[in-house]
């Protein structure tokens, strides 16, 4: 008896003889399948490949034609007696002759800005005067580094393309002696965002994009967003150099993802123009062998049917009711199996432990979720109350000094901005506002500094849309970071500073920025305060404003959203506040 039953538990389920039937009449069918996609993604890469050769080859021949344009152009437009003049003898000239010689090189000057689409501006730099001439205007001096960078002895390489502080030049200078001292320099400024804009259009794959790199310069220009791939590219194409290879196309692997990669080098740039594209976007789509397809699924099909029809009253009803359950609690919707009790098989025995699982685990996500929402209800009041009271204090000075002065019509508005801050701050109806509202508190505070600092610092605050003034945000996350602006930034400027409050809505999720023009924001500071942001859920004691204001909004929306710092282009802090409207929407 023992060994019947041995032998009855060694012999193969009709599950596996199933699904060994099912694989074997299945696999050449499939085998087939892969060797006609596999066919056709190289056929598709190798003609996508050179048409993307193609593309590079025409735009950087049409990229030469153009710098070698400006290159001719100079002496020919610029190059005359009024320019040697006024480097020359410019000092002894009257006012008059400046303004015309002026004016004259001006009209030439326009005439080589407006000669091609990928020039920026072009300025004339002429020492003697210490004077800049510009295309609509003159300046009243002399950018040293700039006008030092575009000398010929600075450009050891001889480059026709000369980079500077991420702008790109094309520089011609008298007398054209590397040893002698520049008369004048006239410069074209070749203007990277065309360049940009003209590169996204070199590739129109989709995830594609292309990019010219210096390697002798060291310089890239790209509109790639995941500048992270630039110096694998650069390595690459530098490996290729060693090598001989000025043209072609291969596989670049970087994080785990194949890209094609088409090549072509510029002798007269001396740069590389490298387009790329992930491979998966590429070969995804054969339309050439759809039909193929098409064919193999649809027997497929038949097959699957067949073995379905077989096994359907035995295993694939009463699994499908199991498996439709187990999708239901994924979703959240966790009821027990209805009419378990009648089925007295092994389906039964999973039914009823699939049942009592559900009974319990809805118990204690119910009770989780009662203890998570008291937790964080107590933690918002805990946060909001941290908000610093002693701004009153300075602002009954303030009153003060108001009154002493008999400037009543400005003190009585300067009572309407604190009554209106105070009354809003005392106020304990709701952990949450119209986003109307929080904007509106932050101008009440702006209001009542402008009162204590004049017209010193100037605030500039972006129009709110009308379609998202409703949704709901957390109080009190605006004014605090805006009061940090002032105490940390602007303040300590003596010669005023400048506030810029605007918004950007992608999707569901909003984003406001908080720049100013400080000056004392180090590269320290910088790191420091974003590593006390991604910490300030350890540190729970760190009470700060601005921990104050991240903390709680992860607290409403979670980890993905809340505050991140970097610098502005006004010279200090940038403040980007990550809110979603879906979480806040009325």
């Amino acid at each position: 008896m023992e060994i019947l039953n041995n032998s009855k538990w060694n012999r193969p389920t009709i599950f596996v003889k199933l699904m060994l039937t099912f694989i074997a009449v299945l696999a050449p069918l499939y085998l087939l399948t892969l060797v006609i996609n596999n066919r056709g993604s190289q056929s598709i890469r190798k003609e996508i490949s050179q048409s993307i050769a193609s593309r590079n080859d025409f735009y950087l021949t049409m990229l030469e034609m153009e710098i070698e344009r400006v290159v001719h152009i100079l002496p020919e437009y610029v190059a005359d007696n009024d320019l040697m003049a006024l480097s020359t003898t410019g000092n002894s000239m009257s006012d008059y002759e400046k303004i015309d010689n002026i004016r004259a090189i001006q009209r030439r000057i326009n005439l080589i800005k407006y000669n091609s689409i990928y020039i920026k501006e072009v300025r004339a730099y002429i020492p003697l005067l210490q004077r800049t001439i510009l295309s609509s205007k003159f300046e009243t001096d002399i950018n040293k580094d700039e006008f030092e960078a575009l000398q010929l002895k600075n450009n050891i390489l001889e480059s026709p393309l000369i980079y500077w502080e991420g702008r790109l030049f094309v520089s011609m200078q008298y007398p054209a002696i590397v040893n002698r001292r520049a008369l004048f320099v006239v410069g074209v400024e070749i203007s990277v965002e065309k360049l940009m804009n003209t590169l996204s259009e070199v590739i129109s794959i989709p995830q594609g994009n292309a990019a010219i790199l210096n390697l002798t310069q060291n310089w890239t220009i790209s509109s790639e967003k995941n500048g992270s791939i630039i110096p694998a590219l650069r390595s690459h194409l530098a490996a290729k150099m060693k090598q001989g290879l000025h043209a072609g196309y291969d596989t670049l692997d970087f994080d785990n993802v194949p890209y094609l990669v088409s090549y072509t080098y510029s002798k007269q740039l001396e740069s590389y123009l490298v387009s790329y594209v992930p491979e998966s976007h590429v070969t995804g789509p054969i339309s050439k062998y759809q039909y193929w397809i098409l064919g193999v699924s649809v027997l497929s099909v038949f097959i699957i049917l067949f073995f379905s029809m077989s096994i359907f009253r035995m295993i694939h009803r009463p699994l499908k009711v199991l498996i439709g359950a187990f999708k239901r609690m994924r979703t959240g919707d966790i009821m027990p199996i209805a009419h378990a009790q009648q089925r007295h098989d092994e389906f039964g025995y999973l039914y009823k432990a699939y049942n009592d699982t559900a009974i319990h685990l809805k118990t204690l996500i119910q009770e989780n979720y009662e203890r998570k929402i008291h937790s964080q209800r107590s933690e918002l009041k805990r946060l909001q109350s941290q908000i610093n009271p002693h701004f009153l204090y300075n602002c009954f000075f303030v009153l003060c000094r108001l009154i002493k002065s008999e400037d009543l019509e400005l003190a009585y508005r300067f009572c309407q901005y604190v009554g209106d801050y105070f009354q809003f701050i005392t106020r304990d109806d709701s952990d949450q506002v119209s986003l109307e509202t929080e904007i509106k508190h932050a101008r009440t505070y702006v209001d009542i500094q402008k009162v204590c600092y004049g017209g010193r610092i100037q605030v500039e605050f972006d129009t709110l849309d009308s379609a998202i003034e409703k949704f709901r945000v957390p109080r009190l996350i605006f004014q605090p970071i805006v009061e940090n602006i002032y105490k940390h930034a602007v303040v300590k400027m003596v010669n005023g500073g400048k506030i810029w409050i605007h918004m950007e809505q992608n999707r569901e999720d909003l984003t406001v920025y908080m720049e100013d023009s400080g000056n004392s924001l180090t590269a320290m500071d910088l790191e420091l305060l974003n590593h006390r942001l991604s910490m300030s859920a350890h540190h729970i004691e760190d009470t700060t404003g601005i921990i104050n204001v991240h903390r709680r909004i992860q607290i409403m929306y979670g980890p993905d959203y809340g505050l991140t710092m970097s610098r502005s282009k006004l010279g200090g802090l940038r403040v980007e506040i990550r809110l979603s409207l879906m979480e806040g929407e009325e």
